[in-house]
């Protein structure tokens, strides 16, 4: 089943929902109060390659001004509004996004948005996915994407939030393929055509990936293992992941991934056991890669995750965090 967390201002005062609500959103975001009363709901989930939410929210204002340029988050969210309006400005890019409306927002860009009623699908995704669809990011920021051309890609978006409780992890690569051929189709018939070298190049790159994360707990994972897998030789792999920091680099990174994920989850394996499962070579090597990666100890991040109860804000904001470091 995919990762998820939920959030409900319904059980707690006007300002206690309000405080809880800044506390989960302020990894990404400065929250304030806007006009009207504040009420939120929230879910989220955890996909390849993207992180959908589902959001009912009035009465409160989002802003990444200053903090864009310096939290080092880089990827792209559409957000479709189902109902209700979202208030732009200057810093968006958009006057308003009302009902059936997709507004585009790039997290290195400062951006500012208002909640009044709304209810809204938003999906943050790595750039890479997007890059495989239309090429590049450029000129997204602010963008509305309205019907018809928007259509499916809105029903699309729909359907991930209906399901996303029962999304099976198996499945979760072949949807990340079929998002990035459904937003290539907002396009013109000419970009979707330049695009597919992009598109190729990603598809080549999730091949290997799928490849990493199959093989995790084997020790000698290596180019070389990848490259008697996939049929791609080294040079080409090298070249593949060469603006990713390297495929050794990206073995480490999924795999302390994956100890972040069952540290979230609470899962009570041994942190030597763990070592191995994930394919580290002692708890040795392991606590020394994800104090570097994360400026903490495992045995502390699981004393903090242990000291929350799962899906208070205080975890919720934990295990969002994670998420984000994957697709930025």
């Amino acid at each position: 089943m995919s990762e998820r967390f939920s959030f409900n201002s319904q059980t707690l005062s006007e300002d206690e929902a309000f405080e809880a609500y800044a506390l989960l959103y302020d990894n990404g975001s400065d929250v304030t109060r806007g006009a009207g009363p504040f009420e939120a709901e929230v879910r989220a989930w955890r996909l390849e390659g993207l992180l959908l939410f589902e959001r009912r929210v009035t009465g409160v204002v989002h802003a990444r001004t200053a903090r864009a340029a310096t939290d080092g988050f880089d990827h792209v969210v559409l957000s479709l509004v189902l109902s209700g309006r979202v208030v732009g400005g200057q810093d968006s890019g958009f006057a308003e996004a009302v009902a059936g409306e997709i507004y585009v927002t790039d997290t290195t860009r400062p951006s500012r948005t208002g909640f009044e009623s709304a209810h809204v699908l938003t999906a943050s995704v790595s750039r890479e996915i997007i890059e495989a669809a239309r090429g590049t990011t450029a000129g997204l920021h602010g963008r509305v994407l309205k019907a018809p051309r928007n259509l499916i890609l809105a029903d699309f978006l729909r359907s991930l939030a209906r399901n996303g409780d029962a999304i099976e992890a198996e499945a979760q690569p072949g949807l990340s393929r079929a998002f990035i051929h459904i937003l290539s189709s907002v396009e013109d018939r000419g970009v979707r055509a330049s695009n597919e070298a992009r598109r190729r190049e990603y598809l080549r790159r999730d091949a290997v990936e799928r490849m990493i994360v199959d093989n995790l707990a084997d020790p000698a994972l290596s180019v070389a293992t990848l490259s008697r897998g996939t049929g791609m030789s080294r040079s080409a792999l090298y070249r593949l992941f060469e603006d990713y920091g390297g495929v050794a680099r990206l073995i480490q990174k999924r795999r302390l991934d994956g100890v972040r994920r069952a540290l979230d989850d609470r899962e009570p394996l041994r942190l030597a056991d763990m070592a191995r499962t994930f394919g580290f070579a002692d708890e040795f090597q392991l606590s020394r890669l994800f104090r570097e990666a994360y400026e903490i100890s495992p045995q502390a991040y699981r004393d903090g995750v242990a000291q929350s109860l799962p899906d208070d804000p205080v975890d919720s904001r934990r295990r969002w965090a994670g998420w984000m470091g994957e697709i930025s």
